[in-house]
């Protein structure tokens, strides 16, 4: 969890950093390798803008109609209720419905909403196929608000501000830097990510000299080597 503020005042279990500059009532339980105002909360909050930056500035691999978009019951993406990877684009407010959706498949998910973004009570986002919290992000340009019993994947970056209703669980990150953080009762588990591997350098092939022929040594009639990596010469007396 990363806000300017964080408000909670009940008992939430959240394994993960956690910083703020104004702290809550109630400290929530579980597993903080960093907690509160000292660093790297501020080198998180330039983070936060960087990456926020950098998922907005992807390109549209689909852009759903204008005005607001239930993502569990539309049918214009594919099929419904599920979502393949990519980048999804919407114009207005966004919610996942009653029945949840589904994201399967290995590879990473943008959802860039031009609005808020809501969850409704008891829904899920259910990963499958593959589908990792570390590839899932949403980018509202209003608030997010987390519907009680719910259950949620992904990184939600919204500084206007991220509301987490009662009991929800939730498998990822509330980046909020500059708005406000709200738990109530609720387990947030940061996802467990490691960097891609490096791939390694393509080796520099080593060019193959041919050997120098003496062919004043060479026996009559002329007989030249050949075979890989040698050059066959025609001389005339």
């Amino acid at each position: 969890i990363l806000a300017s503020t964080y408000t909670n005042t009940t008992a939430t279990v959240i394994n993960g950093d956690v910083g703020f500059t104004t702290g809550p009532a109630s400290t929530p339980t579980g597993t903080h390798t960093n907690y509160g105002s000292v660093a790297p909360y501020a080198t998180a909050g330039t983070d936060q803008g960087i990456a926020l930056s950098a998922l907005n500035s992807q390109s549209c691999t689909f852009t759903f109609a204008a005005g607001a978009i239930d993502l569990a019951t539309d049918t214009t993406h594919g099929p419904i209720g599920i979502y393949t990877p990519g980048v999804y684009c919407t114009s207005g407010a966004t919610s996942v419905g009653t029945s949840g959706i589904t994201l399967n498949g290995s590879g990473t998910y943008i959802f860039r909403v031009n609005g808020a973004l809501t969850t409704v009570a008891n829904s899920v986002v259910t990963l499958t196929g593959g589908a990792s919290a570390c590839d899932v992000f949403w980018t509202p340009t209003s608030a997010t608000t987390l519907g009680a019993d719910s259950t949620f994947s992904g990184t939600d970056i919204d500084a206007s501000g991220i509301t987490v209703g009662n009991t929800v669980r939730w498998i990822g990150r509330a980046l909020a830097f500059g708005g406000t953080v709200t738990t109530d009762t609720d387990t947030v588990t940061a996802p467990s990510c490691s960097a891609p591997p490096t791939p390694a350098p393509t080796p520099t092939p080593t060019p193959v000299t041919p050997p120098l022929i003496d062919v004043k040594k060479m026996p009559s009639p002329l007989s030249l080597p050949t075979g890989p990596g040698l050059v066959t010469y025609t001389y005339t007396v």
